[in-house]
């Protein structure tokens, strides 16, 4: 029989899940669907930073394992290239919703590089988006 110490110790030392995509395909799609859809919507500049912010999320997605898992149904259960794509074309919405639930999806411990750089970019655009709002409102 197993003491509590010993399973405790087992569960922590289990391997992180299998990552079920393919990298280059993930950022394939990323740079179709965002850069295309940016830059038909706001041009080359959106187009850059909604590739720069969807591109530093699901960068940091992939490396913290946030991954689809394929029997779960829940609206966050999303791939990486799926976290940036939301990111760079929902921003309003997804931006907080990542931030606040990416520990809780997380299941490798890793770096956390990416994800201060997915802070700062997105901290960026909303500079911008005030700038702009307020450019456009005080005409």
């Amino acid at each position: 029989m197993e003491t509590p110490a010993a399973s405790s110790s087992a569960s922590l030392s289990a391997p992180p899940p299998q990552n079920p995509h393919v990298l280059w395909r993930q950022v394939l799609g990323l740079v179709l669907w965002v850069g295309v859809l940016t830059y038909i919507a706001g041009g080359l500049v959106a187009a850059l930073f909604g590739l720069v912010l969807g591109g530093v999320t699901l960068a940091d997605a992939w490396k913290s394992g946030i991954y689809k898992r394929p029997g779960e149904k829940r609206f966050l259960n999303l791939s990486p290239m799926a976290w940036g794509i939301a990111m760079a074309l929902l921003f309003i919405v997804t931006y907080p919703v990542y931030l606040l639930q990416r520990n809780k999806l997380r299941t490798i411990q890793g770096t956390n590089a990416f994800y201060w750089a997915t802070v700062v970019v997105g901290a960026i655009v909303i500079v911008l988006l005030l700038l702009s709002a307020a450019a456009y409102y005080t005409k």
